[in-house]
């Protein structure tokens, strides 16, 4: 009977990794792959994870054809997944109708910032405007975009033969994932750990992904050149009020997107650290 065997299996399979224990080796980097047997997981410091969902996903299976919904997933994932890769995410993974990417090392969290505000904008400028053109439903394309800073353990723990079962355990995936539920349609939201990191970094990085460019009108220099105190901090302050099981009562709330004019060079600053070529 199936359920028999089911029980003996899944007994089988918890008295060998019982046999095998636990053991926890630290690695500086994000590897190819977990370790996949004996037991081992790795530690990994320093991982930034953005995640980003489709909004209204549900509505969007019961609403539209079947066609709609698969160029929906088709759209955005593949357009996503392009620019993870492009921004040299170590690792990038698929669940559901969301999709995630890793980032490791001090500097992780800036590489997060600009790929996030990147598919932000590229979502809003291209991957929606082309679902619209090509399909004929009313339905919106947009997502919600989180991102958090923290420990990870990862380990293979699928059955063996499976190919992609790498189980990626602690805050930053869980966090992004749930700030990026809870941000509003094409919003991104950080928690208070990182955007202090933000706030203490150099001055051109801050000036790049914390202010805008200037091109609202408010000031006659603009770019990377506009002063930062007179132009508009793009970042909006918010309190956790709903009980979502987070560890922090703090985060912010990004609703710009790149400017045409001044974006690359934005986006540059804050990759690299540096002012771009002009």
């Amino acid at each position: 009977m199936i359920l028999n065997e089911v029980e003996s299996q899944v007994s089988s399979q918890l008295d060998e990794q019982s046999s095998l224990g636990i053991q926890v080796n630290r690695k500086d980097d994000i590897p190819d792959t977990g370790p996949s047997n004996r037991g081992v997981w790795y530690q990994i410091p320093q991982v930034t994870a953005v995640f980003a969902d489709i909004k209204r996903s549900t509505e969007l299976s019961a609403e539209n054809s079947p066609r709609v919904a698969a160029r929906a997933y088709t759209y955005f994932i593949r357009a996503m997944a392009v620019i993870l890769d492009r921004f040299d995410a170590k690792y990038v993974d698929i669940q559901g109708d969301g999709i995630f990417g890793l980032f490791s090392g001090k500097g992780s969290r800036f590489f997060a910032a600009a790929c996030a505000i990147t598919m932000r904008t590229e979502l809003e400028r291209e991957v929606s405007v082309r679902f619209d053109k090509d399909t004929s439903t009313d339905w919106e394309l947009t997502a919600g975009f989180g991102i958090d800073y923290g420990t990870l353990l990862v380990r293979r723990l699928g059955l063996r033969g499976l190919k992609r079962n790498e189980v990626w355990a602690g805050k930053p995936v869980n966090t992004a994932a749930k700030l990026s539920s809870l941000a509003s349609p094409n919003h991104v939201l950080v928690p208070d750990r990182v955007f202090v990191q933000y706030e203490g970094a150099s001055e051109l990085r801050k000036r790049a992904l914390l202010w805008s460019c200037g091109c609202d009108g408010n000031t006659i220099g603009t770019g990377l050149d506009a002063p930062a105190g007179q132009t508009t901090l793009l970042w909006e302050r918010e309190s956790v009020t709903e009980d979502v099981g987070f560890d922090f009562e703090t985060f912010f709330r990004l609703k710009s997107k790149w400017c045409k004019t001044h974006g690359p060079q934005f986006c540059e600053a804050i990759v690299t650290g540096k002012r771009p070529d002009k």
